[in-house]
């Protein structure tokens, strides 16, 4: 069994808790992309921060949950910027790694945020740069 949320918080002091995507599919799919080194950045909408999500600090270790509240990824922070929506580059959004271009991810992006009521081609995003500190499920067994 993997480590409980209390003692991932006792090894990683100040770690907030987040997971990725707004259904278990999705999460899977994203945990995985983390995992294959693919997805090494990630968004959120201003309009989020203090409802459903907690605003990344640099520097900061963090735990991803999936959607079963199991904890799966240990990420640290490595840089944050604030942009509107209408100006995400395509470096930044290919970093995600869930899309091949800047217009997949406009596409994609656009369905998550109307699913959750708060889409506006302005509206203000806190990009996040990350890297994994540790998997808890593939270290599992090596002494973790």
């Amino acid at each position: 069994m993997g480590a409980t949320l209390d003692e991932l918080r006792a090894r990683y002091p100040g770690a907030q808790t987040y997971r990725f995507g707004d259904s278990a599919a999705l999460s899977d799919a994203l945990l995985a992309l983390v995992r294959a080194g693919k997805k090494r950045a990630t968004c959120t909408a201003e309009a989020e921060i203090g409802v459903s999500e907690v605003l990344p600090e640099v520097g900061r270790c963090d735990i991803v949950l999936d959607f079963d509240d199991v904890p799966q990824l240990v990420t640290r922070t490595l840089e944050l910027v604030r942009l509107r929506f209408c100006d995400m580059t395509e470096e930044m959004a290919l970093m995600e790694g869930e899309d091949e271009t800047l217009a997949g991810w406009r596409d994609g992006h656009e369905r998550y945020y109307r699913r959750a009521g708060i889409f506006a081609p302005e509206m203000g995003l806190i990009w996040e740069r990350f890297e994994l500190v540790e998997d808890l499920v593939q270290d599992r067994g090596e002494g973790h």
